[in-house]
């Protein structure tokens, strides 16, 4: 039996190594910033594309990967006659999932389309159990059921510090933006693979290191912690803290920072 393939999104935070191992195909966000089109991962690296998106006036505009790619890239990968499975970012947040599914009908290999329900390293716990899985030879009925299980014990949060984004992107008038930059408001929001919620806010950095603390306890309560996956814009003091707490409470979890795809943080240090 043929080990099934897996394809993801560059919304996925993997290491090099990880997706190496598993011989993961990733297919990679398209952002237009200033008119110029970038290619994740493929044209310009994360770091660039912040400090990119951070000189804009206006939010980069992304694409969804074109159906016929995926039909495509499905029939090629589907030529030897193996699977597919093909996990993607929450649907509420992209149409990538929709348009693998349309790809996916049109292939002629056998693909199996699953939206993750989150993004980040929260939807690469998914693709990691999937590919560790294939690669024993697990059937594709035991690797979906396996998932779901995978993404029920998953939790996603994220700190917003700088509002100047949901202006930007029009979630946030710049009314209500300048206000709250004012009154140094900082958000936590809490992603499920159905919505997104403001799950607390808070003024100021001293008050915002109390609502993180209170999550690191809360994690504390779980039976146990496996992974633990770290996205950031920049290495602040702040986030340098967070995440030796994080080391500290938490010593037998996997850890891996996002934007520099390793373990070590060393490269954000620099």
């Amino acid at each position: 039996m043929k080990p099934i393939k897996i394809v993801t999104d560059s919304t996925v935070q993997l290491s090099k190594e990880e997706q190496d191992k598993y011989n993961i195909t990733i297919v990679p966000l398209t952002a237009m910033v200033e008119n110029v089109v970038y290619y994740d991962n493929l044209t310009v690296t994360k770091p660039e594309f912040l400090q990119k998106m951070l000189n804009s006036p206006e939010l980069p505009k992304t694409s969804q990967p074109a159906v016929g790619k995926f039909t495509e890239l499905f029939n090629e990968l589907g030529a030897d006659g193996s699977e597919v499975l093909s996990i993607h970012v929450a649907g509420y947040l992209s149409g990538r999932y929709m348009s693998a599914v349309q790809g996916a009908s049109l292939s002629t290999a056998k693909v199996t389309v699953i939206e993750s329900g989150f993004l980040d390293r929260a939807m690469a716990f998914q693709v990691l159990a999937a590919a560790e899985m294939a690669k024993t030879g697990a059937a594709m009925s035991e690797i979906v059921s396996t998932l779901e299980e995978v993404k029920s014990k998953t939790t996603l949060y994220v700190g917003i510090v700088h509002l100047e984004n949901l202006i930007k992107g029009g979630r946030m008038s710049q009314t209500l933006g300048r206000i709250s930059n004012f009154l140094n408001m900082k958000l936590i929001l809490s992603l499920t693979p159905e919505e997104i919620t403001l799950y607390t806010k808070s003024r100021g950095m001293k008050s915002l290191r109390g609502k993180v603390d209170a999550i690191i306890g809360k994690m504390k309560s779980y039976p146990e912690i496996k992974q633990i996956g770290i996205s950031h814009v920049g290495m602040s003091s702040f986030t340098e803290a967070t995440i030796k707490e994080l080391k500290e409470q938490f010593p037998d979890a996997v850890f891996l920072c996002s934007l520099c795809k390793s373990n070590s943080y060393d490269t954000c240090r620099k």
